[in-house]
C-alpha cells in the first residue's frame, strides 16, 4: 500500500502524459487545414526498379535482365521545407504534387558490359517517371553542345513532358533548389505560368555533344528563403560543435578521475552495456547502407558509401569508448560522493528487483515525456511557426532491414545516459555545488547535438531537448541510472516502433508493436534471470 502511494504521482504523470499526446494529436489532425508534404509509399521498391528499368530500356535499347538495379528513398527537402514555411503544400500538392513528388525513390540502374550508369526518379505512390539522367562522366568531358540544337532538343523534350515550350525561357542556376554542375552541357528553363508562392517550375536538361543524357524538375527557391536555410545550418552546425567539444571535454575529465581514482575502479562495471551500444550501432551503420547512398544522390558511388560505412563503424568504436569511460568513472565517482545507490549491478541482491521497479517507472516516465513533447511541437508550431522535413538519411525506407532500426533507442538510451546523467550531471554538481545547474548544463549539451535534425527554426529543438533532458535528469537523481536507462528507452522503443507502422505491412505493424513492448520484455526477463540465479532477491512493484 506504501509503494502505491509513493508512485501515485507517476501514475499520474503517465495519464498526463497519454492525454496530452492522444489530444494534441487529434486536435492538431482536426484543425489542420493543408494537406500532408508528402505520402508513404504505395509501390515496393522492386516496382520501383522494374519501372526505372523499362525506362532505360525504352529510351536506350538496353535490355532489362542485363541490367543491375539499386533503389533509395530521396525527398526534395529544401523545396518541402519552403512551401511549409510559406504555408502553400496544399497549392503545390493540387498543382504539381503527383507529377513531381516531394518524396520519392531515387534508382540506380547499372549496365553491366557497357558500365553506363543512370540515375532515375520514380514516383513511389505510382511508378510514374519524373526524373533521370545518365551518370558517366564522359558526358562532362564531352565538347560543348551548339546552343541552337540544345534548344531544339528541349523544346521537344518539354513537349514530350506535357508542356508548352513558348512558357519557357532559359535562366542560370542562382536560386535553385539544386544547383546544377560545372558542365557546359547543363541548360535550365524557367516555366513563366502557374507559380507556386515565389517558386516557379524549373526543368534542368543535361546533354552530351549530341542529345539529352538527363531531364530533371526543380524549382526556384527565393534567395531570402535559402539566406535565411543556409543561416539555420550554420547555426545548427555550430551549436553540434560546441556540444561535440563539451562532451569530449567531460570524457577527457572521466579519464583524468579514472587514473586518479584507478586503485578504486572496477572497470568491469559498464564493460556489458559498452559492448551492447557498440554492437547495436556498427549493425545500424551497416544497415544504413542505402542511406550513405541517399546522401551522396547522383553521385553515390559504391567506393564512398563503403568508405562512408567504415568511416562511421570508428567513429562509433570512440563512442564506445566514451561511453564505458562514462560509465566506469561516473558511478564510482558518484559512490565516491556519498550516493552509492546511483546503478546496482548483477551481483547486488537487489538488482533483479531494482531492474523490474526501474522498468516500471520508466514505462511511465516516457508516457509522460511524449506528452510533453507534443505540447512543445504544438506550441512550436502555433507560436513559432516550426515546421520539419524528411530526411532520407534518417528514414527506415534507407535500411537495408527496417525491423532493425528501433534497436538504436537502446544504443541512443545507454550513450546519452551515460555521458550526460552518469557523468555530466556529477561534474557539474562538483563544480558548481548545485543540483538545478547540474542538470541544466548537461541537458544543454546533449540537446545541442540533436539541432542538426531537419526542424526549423533550429533553436526549437534545443528548448525542446533541454526540458526533456531535465526531466530524465531528475529522474535519474531521484531513481537512479537504471530508471532513466528505461524510460530514455521506452520512449524511443516508442516512437521508432511506431515509425515502422508506416510501411503498412502487417509484418512491420507487428514488429513496431514488438519494439514498444520490448522495454518491459527485457526488465522482465532479466528480473527473472537474476531471481533464479540469486534467490535472496525480492521481485519489487514495476511501478
Amino acid at each position: 500500500m506504501n509503494r502505491l502511494k509513493l508512485n501515485r504521482p507517476l501514475l499520474i504523470l503517465a495519464c498526463i502524459g497519454i492525454v496530452l499526446y492522444f489530444g494534441i494529436n487529434m486536435w492538431s489532425g482536426l484543425q489542420s487545414d493543408e494537406a500532408a508534404p508528402s505520402e508513404n509509399p504505395t509501390i515496393a521498391k522492386q516496382q520501383a526498379a522494374e519501372a526505372a528499368a523499362q525506362f532505360i530500356q525504352d529510351r536506350y535499347g538496353i535490355t532489362i535482365s542485363s541490367t543491375k538495379t539499386f533503389v533509395v528513398y530521396q525527398s526534395k527537402k529544401t523545396r518541402s521545407g519552403y512551401l511549409q514555411k510559406e504555408h502553400i503544400v496544399e497549392a503545390y500538392s493540387l498543382k504539381y504534387g503527383e507529377r513531381f513528388p516531394i518524396d520519392y525513390y531515387q534508382v540506380t540502374v547499372l549496365e553491366p558490359e557497357t558500365k553506363r550508369q543512370f540515375q532515375v526518379e520514380v514516383n513511389y505512390t505510382n511508378a510514374h517517371i519524373f526524373g533521370w539522367k545518365e551518370t558517366d562522366t564522359k558526358a562532362l568531358r564531352s565538347a560543348p553542345i551548339s546552343r541552337q540544337r540544345a534548344d531544339l532538343l528541349s523544346r521537344q523534350e518539354m513537349t514530350r513532358l506535357g508542356f508548352n515550350p513558348d512558357d519557357f525561357v532559359a535562366v542560370d542556376d542562382s536560386s535553385s533548389e539544386n544547383p546544377t554542375a560545372s558542365n557546359a552541357n547543363t541548360y535550365l528553363y524557367e516555366k513563366q505560368s502557374d507559380a507556386i508562392g515565389s517558386s516557379k517550375l524549373r526543368l534542368q536538361l543535361d546533354f552530351d555533344d549530341q542529345a539529352i543524357i538527363g531531364s530533371t524538375v526543380q524549382f526556384s527557391i527565393p534567395p531570402e528563403h535559402q539566406a535565411w536555410l543556409d543561416q539555420q545550418d550554420r547555426s545548427a552546425s555550430i551549436m553540434t560543435w560546441i556540444s561535440m567539444g563539451f562532451t569530449f571535454l567531460m570524457s577527457i575529465a572521466a579519464v583524468v578521475y579514472a587514473v586518479k581514482y584507478r586503485k578504486q575502479m572496477e572497470f568491469r562495471r559498464g564493460l556489458l552495456l559498452t559492448i551492447l551500444f557498440t554492437t547495436i550501432y556498427i549493425a545500424n551503420n551497416i544497415n544504413m547502407y542505402p542511406a550513405f547512398k541517399a546522401m551522396a544522390g547522383y553521385e553515390n558511388g559504391g567506393l564512398a558509401t563503403l568508405l562512408s560505412t567504415l568511416f562511421m563503424n570508428v567513429v562509433t568504436m570512440l563512442l564506445g569508448l566514451s561511453v564505458y569511460i562514462s560509465l566506469t568513472a561516473g558511478s564510482k565517482l558518484w559512490e565516491i560522493s556519498g550516493k552509492t545507490h546511483i546503478w546496482s549491478t548483477w551481483k547486488d541482491s537487489s538488482f533483479g528487483s531494482e531492474v523490474s521497479s526501474g522498468m516500471g517507472r520508466g514505462y511511465l516516465i516516457a508516457l509522460f515525456i511524449l506528452g510533453v513533447q507534443q505540447v512543445l511541437f504544438f506550441a512550436g508550431e502555433a507560436n513559432f511557426d516550426v515546421w520539419a522535413v524528411n530526411d532520407p538519411t534518417d528514414s527506415v525506407l534507407n535500411q537495408l532491414e527496417p525491423k532493425l532500426f528501433p534497436l538504436m533507442a537502446w544504443a541512443a538510451a545507454i550513450s546519452e545516459e551515460a555521458a550526460y546523467r552518469v557523468l555530466g550531471i556529477l561534474l557539474f554538481k562538483k563544480l558548481l555545488r548545485n543540483n538545478f545547474i547540474a542538470v541544466l548544463i548537461p541537458s544543454i549539451i546533449w540537446a545541442a547535438s540533436h539541432t542538426q535534425y531537419p526542424i526549423y527554426p533550429v533553436y526549437t529543438r534545443l528548448i525542446e531537448v533541454t526540458v526533456i533532458g531535465m526531466i530524465l535528469g531528475y529522474v535519474f537523481l531521484k531513481y537512479g541510472f537504471l530508471t532513466s536507462l528505461f524510460a530514455h528507452a521506452s520512449m524511443d522503443s516508442i516512437l521508432m516502433g511506431l515509425s515502422l507502422f508506416s510501411l503498412g505491412k502487417p509484418s512491420d505493424v507487428l514488429t513496431g508493436i514488438f519494439y514498444v513492448l520490448l522495454p518491459a520484455l527485457a526488465g522482465l526477463v532479466i528480473a527473472w534471470l537474476h531471481r533464479k540465479t540469486c534467490p535472496r532477491s525480492p521481485i519489487r512493484s514495476l511501478t
